[in-house]
């Protein structure tokens, strides 16, 4: 991580006339995920060591973040190859989920408790 912005520090300074296309900072939304609309809005969050070490990022199940409660779903963030989806329900309230590393399976959920009625 620390070579990927230092490489972008260099290359928004344009020392030496270095031109720096990084893939860590890219978005590594899955092929799949481009055709399910429940995923269009989320941000895609996996690093590059991540994507070395798991390989390509998976598409979370569908059926289990809705089972799970999240309606809109903003962000999805790979994290030692584990899952973690995080949205809203139909309340508007902040959930997180951390999932398996398929993204098939809930192993556990966070519900926002400041949120008042």
């Amino acid at each position: 991580m620390k070579r990927s912005l230092l490489a972008v520090a260099l290359g928004a300074a344009g020392v030496g006339g270095i031109v720096v296309a990084s893939t860590a900072l890219a978005e590594p939304v899955p092929a799949a995920a481009k055709n399910q609309p429940f995923f269009a809005n989320a941000h895609w969050d996996d690093d590059f060591d991540e994507r070395r070490r798991f390989g390509p990022m998976r598409v979370p199940n569908v059926d289990a973040v809705k089972r799970a409660g999240i309606v809109d779903v903003v962000e999805i963030e790979r994290d030692d190859g584990r899952l973690e989806v995080e949205g809203f329900d139909a309340q508007g309230r902040e959930i997180t989920l951390h999932m398996d590393r398929r993204g098939q399976r809930v192993l556990s959920v966070r519900r926002d408790r400041d949120w008042d009625d």
